[in-house]
Protein backbone atom coordinates (compact mmCIF):
# COMPACT_ATOMS: atom_id res chain seq x y z
CA UNK A 1 0.00 0.00 0.00
CA UNK A 2 1.28 3.62 -0.97
CA UNK A 3 0.97 6.37 1.60
CA UNK A 4 -1.41 7.61 -1.16
CA UNK A 5 -3.42 4.92 -1.90
CA UNK A 6 -7.08 4.94 -1.74
CA UNK A 7 -7.52 0.97 -1.65
CA UNK A 8 -10.65 -0.39 0.82
CA UNK A 9 -9.83 -3.39 2.31
CA UNK A 10 -12.81 -4.23 3.61
CA UNK A 11 -14.58 -3.72 1.11
CA UNK A 12 -17.43 -2.13 2.61
CA UNK A 13 -19.53 0.38 0.73
CA UNK A 14 -20.63 2.59 4.04
CA UNK A 15 -17.12 3.09 4.27
CA UNK A 16 -16.58 4.70 0.85
CA UNK A 17 -19.80 6.29 1.46
CA UNK A 18 -18.69 8.55 4.56
CA UNK A 19 -15.56 9.34 3.25
CA UNK A 20 -13.89 8.22 6.37
CA UNK A 21 -11.27 6.61 4.18
CA UNK A 22 -10.70 9.32 1.76
CA UNK A 23 -10.01 11.29 5.02
CA UNK A 24 -7.57 8.67 6.40
CA UNK A 25 -5.94 8.70 2.94
CA UNK A 26 -5.54 12.92 2.52
CA UNK A 27 -4.18 12.85 5.79
CA UNK A 28 -1.73 10.11 5.06
CA UNK A 29 -0.40 12.23 2.14
CA UNK A 30 0.17 15.73 4.32
CA UNK A 31 1.75 13.49 7.08
CA UNK A 32 3.99 12.16 4.36
CA UNK A 33 4.82 15.88 3.17
CA UNK A 34 5.72 16.18 6.22
CA UNK A 35 8.11 13.41 6.80
CA UNK A 36 9.89 14.09 3.18
CA UNK A 37 10.44 17.54 4.62
CA UNK A 38 12.08 16.13 7.33
CA UNK A 39 13.83 13.39 5.59
CA UNK A 40 15.28 15.93 2.86
CA UNK A 41 13.88 13.47 0.21
CA UNK A 42 13.41 15.43 -2.67
CA UNK A 43 11.50 11.83 -4.59
CA UNK A 44 9.26 11.09 -2.30
CA UNK A 45 8.27 14.98 -1.93
CA UNK A 46 7.87 15.18 -5.80
CA UNK A 47 5.31 11.93 -5.48
CA UNK A 48 3.72 13.66 -3.35
CA UNK A 49 2.06 16.13 -5.98
CA UNK A 50 0.68 15.97 -9.74
CA UNK A 51 2.58 16.84 -12.96
CA UNK A 52 0.71 20.03 -12.83
CA UNK A 53 0.62 20.94 -8.96
CA UNK A 54 2.48 23.80 -6.82
CA UNK A 55 3.78 24.79 -4.03
CA UNK A 56 2.55 28.33 -3.23
CA UNK A 57 4.77 30.26 -0.64
CA UNK A 58 3.19 33.94 0.62
CA UNK A 59 5.61 36.46 2.62
CA UNK A 60 5.35 37.62 5.91
CA UNK A 61 2.03 39.79 5.74
CA UNK A 62 2.57 43.71 5.18
CA UNK A 63 5.90 43.31 3.01
CA UNK A 64 3.84 43.87 -0.64
CA UNK A 65 6.43 40.94 -2.17
CA UNK A 66 4.35 38.66 -4.03
CA UNK A 67 3.57 35.14 -3.20
CA UNK A 68 6.71 32.28 -4.89
CA UNK A 69 5.06 30.04 -6.61
CA UNK A 70 7.11 26.56 -7.11
CA UNK A 71 5.48 24.22 -9.76
CA UNK A 72 6.78 21.05 -11.82
CA UNK A 73 9.44 18.60 -10.19
CA UNK A 74 12.28 20.91 -9.88
CA UNK A 75 10.14 23.33 -8.19
CA UNK A 76 8.91 20.96 -5.81
CA UNK A 77 12.19 19.92 -5.02
CA UNK A 78 12.94 23.63 -4.25
CA UNK A 79 11.20 24.02 -1.56
CA UNK A 80 13.76 21.25 0.26
CA UNK A 81 16.74 24.14 -0.41
CA UNK A 82 14.52 26.84 1.75
CA UNK A 83 15.37 24.61 5.02
CA UNK A 84 19.01 24.15 3.94
CA UNK A 85 20.62 26.51 6.48
CA UNK A 86 18.94 24.21 8.96
CA UNK A 87 20.49 21.45 10.82
CA UNK A 88 17.34 19.72 11.65
CA UNK A 89 13.47 19.79 10.87
CA UNK A 90 10.77 18.36 12.77
CA UNK A 91 7.17 19.41 11.49
CA UNK A 92 4.19 18.37 14.01
CA UNK A 93 0.41 18.06 11.75
CA UNK A 94 -2.09 19.22 13.75
CA UNK A 95 -5.69 19.43 12.65
CA UNK A 96 -6.22 19.03 9.34
CA UNK A 97 -9.56 19.52 7.67
CA UNK A 98 -10.78 18.53 4.44
CA UNK A 99 -13.96 18.99 2.10
CA UNK A 100 -14.81 16.15 -0.51
CA UNK A 101 -16.34 16.75 -3.69
CA UNK A 102 -15.86 13.19 -5.93
CA UNK A 103 -12.37 12.86 -6.55
CA UNK A 104 -11.27 16.45 -5.57
CA UNK A 105 -10.92 17.88 -2.37
CA UNK A 106 -9.71 20.70 -0.34
CA UNK A 107 -8.56 21.27 3.21
CA UNK A 108 -6.60 23.13 5.94
CA UNK A 109 -3.72 21.38 7.79
CA UNK A 110 -2.31 23.57 10.76
CA UNK A 111 1.70 22.47 11.27
CA UNK A 112 4.21 23.48 13.91
CA UNK A 113 7.98 23.28 12.15
CA UNK A 114 10.59 23.00 14.50
CA UNK A 115 13.87 24.11 12.14
CA UNK A 116 17.16 23.79 14.37
CA UNK A 117 20.11 25.98 13.53
CA UNK A 118 23.58 25.54 14.37
CA UNK A 119 25.33 27.34 16.58
CA UNK A 120 26.70 31.14 15.11
CA UNK A 121 28.87 32.91 17.67
CA UNK A 122 26.85 31.98 20.85
CA UNK A 123 24.58 29.64 20.93
CA UNK A 124 22.62 27.30 18.72
CA UNK A 125 19.05 28.21 17.99
CA UNK A 126 15.61 26.74 17.42
CA UNK A 127 13.16 28.23 14.94
CA UNK A 128 9.44 27.60 15.65
CA UNK A 129 6.71 28.70 12.97
CA UNK A 130 3.06 28.26 13.09
CA UNK A 131 2.18 27.12 9.46
CA UNK A 132 -1.13 27.32 7.74
CA UNK A 133 -1.51 24.86 4.33
CA UNK A 134 -4.47 25.69 2.56
CA UNK A 135 -4.59 22.30 0.31
CA UNK A 136 -6.41 21.17 -2.89
CA UNK A 137 -6.40 17.83 -3.94
CA UNK A 138 -7.01 15.10 -7.01
CA UNK A 139 -7.37 11.32 -6.95
CA UNK A 140 -6.02 9.78 -10.10
CA UNK A 141 -5.70 5.66 -10.30
CA UNK A 142 -6.93 5.57 -6.66
CA UNK A 143 -3.94 8.12 -5.53
CA UNK A 144 -4.57 11.50 -3.66
CA UNK A 145 -1.79 13.83 -4.49
CA UNK A 146 -1.61 17.79 -4.20
CA UNK A 147 -2.70 19.94 -6.91
CA UNK A 148 -1.41 23.00 -4.64
CA UNK A 149 -0.76 23.79 -1.25
CA UNK A 150 -0.23 27.21 -0.27
CA UNK A 151 1.90 27.81 2.58
CA UNK A 152 1.29 31.35 4.99
CA UNK A 153 3.10 30.96 8.52
CA UNK A 154 1.05 32.93 11.33
CA UNK A 155 4.13 33.51 13.72
CA UNK A 156 7.35 32.77 14.53
CA UNK A 157 9.45 31.91 17.81
CA UNK A 158 13.15 32.11 18.04
CA UNK A 159 14.68 29.93 20.82
CA UNK A 160 18.23 30.01 21.85
CA UNK A 161 19.08 26.13 23.38
CA UNK A 162 20.89 26.35 25.91
CA UNK A 163 23.91 23.53 25.80
CA UNK A 164 22.82 20.22 28.24
CA UNK A 165 23.35 20.28 31.97
CA UNK A 166 24.38 17.69 33.96
CA UNK A 167 21.64 15.48 36.11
Amino acid sequence: MTPTDTSNPTGTKAARQDGAQERQDLRRLVDTYASALDRRNPRLLASLFHEDGEVVLNPPAGTGRPPLVLDGRDGWERVLSALTPSVVTTHFVGSHKVRLAGDSASGETDCLAHEMYAADTEAARLRVRAIRYRDSYRRTTGAWRFIRRELTVDWTEDRVLAPPTGR
